[in-house]
């Protein structure tokens, strides 16, 4: 099985106990990890990327709620690994654009993208 390969993407709010899954289109999902020694300390700075199949009402309140407050985001890969990125003290941001293009063969829908830096990244459980 490969790794790279992400399967299922949930978020919690600040102040939540439990985990939501984002419906992500199959494969359409990326994560990467950058690591820089500052002056300050280290920096880890993660990013996942994803895409969610048609536009409607439904995602585009969960997409603006999970945008403008605080979040941890738990990401699986194909191997059943799980990271999670962002924390209560550093909460990862979700930023997203939505796409409904009329031409044929054209991707409706939303790009997102999950932001967090942090002194200590993303952790594998």
């Amino acid at each position: 099985m490969n790794s790279a390969v992400i399967t299922k993407i949930e978020y919690q709010l600040d102040g939540q106990q439990d985990f939501s899954e984002i419906e992500i289109i199959p494969h359409s999902a990326k994560m990467s990890e950058d690591h820089a020694r500052t002056r300050a300390g280290d920096l880890h700075k993660t990013n996942a990327q994803f895409n969610i199949a048609k536009v409607c009402p439904e995602t585009d309140s969960i997409l603006l709620a999970v945008k403008s407050r605080r979040a941890q985001f738990r990401i699986t890969d194909a191997n059943g690994v799980i990271h999670l990125v962002g924390s209560t003290s550093y909460p990862a941001r979700l930023s997203y654009e939505k796409g409904l293009d009329g031409s044929p063969g054209s991707f409706n829908g939303y790009r997102c993208l999950i932001t967090c830096s942090s002194p200590v990244g993303s952790s594998a459980s």
